[in-house]
């Protein structure tokens, strides 16, 4: 028969034996865990400033666009310039004369004015493509970024919390106890125990049986 301070060391030993096992198995997971959102908050970061590089590279086309369009504009207005001055001059020095003369010059102009108008409103076209296009780059990037931070935050949630020093203490207690407790279950009681020896004290004084 075990004697009651083995079992309840044997009780507590195997108490603080899953305490410390729960509390390495939990700190194990954490460890994991936080690992885990570490890589995919690095990779959030990277993925942000991807979208970033990507934003600024749509804007930069899209601004290329629009100042391409500007230029062959101005070079398209020196043309009409151009045009216009050497209609004039040929009529100037064909020597005609009269207000035949003033109506030639000023059809010149006149067709130079509506060839510059219809430039104008091409022009007016290609700044409206380009407000609509940095708005679509920019809502794009505020959808990446969205998507992302959707994940990043998900992740976040899943992380595990180590296990406290406190919980650790809180189980080994428990295990103290609960070994306290069995020692205590199989101890005999203390009147049982004196019993016992008032029964061995009578046994003495009885006369030795005879050979």
């Amino acid at each position: 028969m075990c004697e009651p301070i083995s079992m309840g060391i044997a009780t507590f030993a195997m108490g603080a034996m899953q305490s410390i096992a729960s509390y390495q198995s939990q700190s194990a997971a954490a460890a994991a865990s936080e690992q885990a959102y570490q890589q995919q908050r690095t990779a959030y970061e990277a993925q942000l400033t991807q979208n970033q590089l990507a934003a600024n590279k749509g804007y930069q086309q899209t601004q290329l666009k629009l100042k391409g369009e500007y230029d062959q504009a101005s070079q398209k207005a020196d043309q009409l310039l151009k045009q216009r001055l050497e209609s004039q001059g040929t009529v100037l020095s064909s020597g005609k004369t009269g207000q035949s003369v003033g109506g030639l010059l000023s059809d010149a102009q006149r067709t130079e004015g509506k060839d510059l108008a219809n430039l104008g409103l091409n022009l007016a076209y290609a700044q409206q493509d380009y407000g609509f296009g940095m708005e679509s780059i920019f809502d794009q990037q505020v959808g990446a970024n969205a998507a992302a931070t959707s994940n990043i935050n998900q992740a976040a949630s899943n992380r595990l919390a180590a296990p406290s020093a406190g919980s650790l203490a809180l189980g080994l207690g428990g295990a103290a106890l609960s070994g306290f407790g069995t020692y205590s279950s199989m101890k005999a009681p203390k009147g049982f125990t004196e019993g016992l020896g008032k029964v061995k004290d009578n046994v003495a004084q009885y006369s030795p049986l005879p050979e």
